[in-house]
């Protein structure tokens, strides 16, 4: 099972965005896809297996917001299965979602 993250830094010119995932390579994570955002940014998707732990079910994170122990904002996988992941802003669920490392919007599904 992977671990899933868009790393998004504020100033990232190409060399500095390099720097930084090669970093993040030291730490297991592999880069899936990189885009440029809207506001002329880069955001690059990065993966990681999972060490056994189960990874938060979309059914457990909505009980933990409601009892005030909310997962952390993170990309996870879509609960509506319609693309592969969903931004979960670490109280509900964001029309941002994910599908072979490019962003797309789309409304969540109550």
């Amino acid at each position: 099972m992977y671990e899933y993250v868009a790393f998004n830094p504020y100033n990232s010119n190409p060399e500095a965005l390099a720097a930084e995932l090669t970093k993040k390579s030291t730490e297991g994570w592999e880069v899936v896809n990189i885009v440029t955002t809207f506001d002329g940014r880069y955001c690059a998707f990065l993966r990681r297996q999972t060490s056994g732990a189960a990874v938060a079910s979309p059914t457990a994170m909505v009980e933990a917001t409601t009892a005030g122990t909310a997962a952390p904002a993170a990309w996870y996988a879509d609960p509506s299965k319609r693309y592969e992941l969903r931004y979960w802003d670490g109280k509900e669920w964001t029309e941002h979602v994910a599908r072979g490392g490019q962003q797309f919007t789309d409304a969540p599904v109550a």
